[in-house]
């Protein structure tokens, strides 16, 4: 894995960490919007970035939530930040 793969895939981890609140809890891209400050166009881009890596999913109903593998490395990035 190169260099600039660990930068955007810390920056990825970054947006999911905002969503790691509950394990039952989901967001509509408007409500992911917010949380971001971001408009919705790069809402949508980087929601589809996070799919994409696995880090997150679109529910049947259309919200977004983090998948068991980006809570998994949402927790261990919160753990090493902490050690730094």
């Amino acid at each position: 894995m190169s260099t600039t793969d660990l930068s955007q895939l810390d920056l990825l981890i970054r947006y999911a960490e905002h969503l790691d609140v509950d394990p039952t809890k989901s967001f509509t891209e408007e409500e992911i919007s917010k949380i971001w400050s971001l408009d919705i166009y790069k809402t949508k881009s980087i929601l589809r970035k996070l799919r994409k890596a696995g880090l997150v999913r679109r529910t049947r109903a259309g919200r977004y939530k983090l998948t068991l593998a980006g809570s998994i490395l949402v927790h261990l990035y919160k753990r090493v930040k902490m050690k730094k």
